[in-house]
């Protein structure tokens, strides 16, 4: 048991240090934001470590992603999901890293996944805020993508600091909840890694 714990600190640390050395210069929003998101993707390495609550799915995908992007994916296909298609979730973090999505991707998207990659990043939520998308729409367009969504503590918090209220993130984790709670049930398997990892 002992050993366990050591594993899991050595992977977060190992997470921690490599998001530190990496700097900010990649994350949107104020350093204060930035530390949120370096925070869930800190979350996102040990919660997939040990397998608890937070990012028991979404966790499992981007848990061995390296850099901050780790804590931008908060909702996923189960189709995804089911594959553990951990290649395609590395690279939905990498583009919400690099290419953000903008207000004017927002404005007219259909659904919450502006880039139809079958995944949801913060940067896609924070860009319907910033279009001034309703509430209530961008609770029906998180809801048109089908995918399942899950938050930790320091995502939830990053998305208050960015305009997104109580509502629409306690709407978010009551979508396709019934899903989510089957998949975690029915977890097997490997995750697929590119080569290399």
């Amino acid at each position: 048991m002992k050993k366990t714990y050591l594993r899991i600190f050595s992977v977060g640390a190992t997470g921690l240090v490599l998001l530190s050395n990496m700097g900010c210069e990649q994350l949107p929003g104020s350093p204060k934001a930035q530390g949120a998101a370096i925070g869930g993707a800190g979350g996102a390495i040990t919660g997939a470590a040990i397998g608890g609550e937070h990012h028991r799915l979404l966790g499992a995908l981007v848990g061995g992603a390296v850099g901050a992007g780790g804590g931008y994916l908060i909702g996923a296909s189960s189709d995804r999901i089911t594959h553990r298609d951990a290649v395609a979730a590395e690279e939905a973090t990498r583009r919400a890293q690099t290419a953000p999505a903008t207000p004017d991707q927002a404005r007219y998207a259909l659904t919450a996944d502006l880039n139809g990659d079958g995944f949801v990043t913060m940067d896609e939520v924070v860009a319907m805020r910033r279009a001034n998308v309703p509430d209530q729409t961008i609770v029906e367009r998180l809801r048109a993508t089908g995918q399942v969504f899950e938050l930790n503590p320091e995502q939830k918090q990053y998305l208050r600091s960015q305009g997104i209220n109580d509502y629409i993130i306690t709407q978010m984790l009551e979508i396709n909840r019934d899903v989510r709670d089957s998949l975690v049930e029915g977890q097997t398997g490997t995750i697929r890694r590119p080569p290399g990892h």
